[in-house]
């Protein structure tokens, strides 16, 4: 090999070295976007990122404030766990839903 080629092999690397700890970082970041996207959509409830016993990754989400009896019997829960964050954000949508019809059916504050 000579001189040019070890050089372009080098070059060439370096160019695919950057991508890769780019990419990585992107996903790390995405994770974190994502995690504080969440935390200011729905600030009633504290979120996070979980792994458990057998390094599953779960999306968490616990109701700042406790579950109510009339809550509790309109089915809202106190604690969420998905798999992902769109799973989520799919299911703390739908019991933002539940609270506010809860909290509606009570009459005015």
């Amino acid at each position: 090999m000579t001189v040019i080629q070890v050089r372009t092999l080098v070059q060439a690397s370096d160019r695919n070295m950057r991508q890769v700890v780019a990419l990585a970082a992107l996903q790390q970041d995405l994770a974190g976007r994502q995690l504080s996207t969440l935390r200011n959509t729905y600030p009633a409830w504290d979120i996070d990122r979980e792994r458990d016993a057998a390094g599953q990754v779960w999306w968490t989400a616990t109701l700042r404030r406790p579950v109510i009896a009339d809550k509790a019997a309109a089915g809202v829960l106190p604690r969420i766990r998905q798999p992902d964050p769109i799973a989520l954000a799919s299911t703390l949508a739908f019991q933002s839903a539940l609270l506010y019809n809860a909290r509606s059916s009570m009459g005015p504050l």
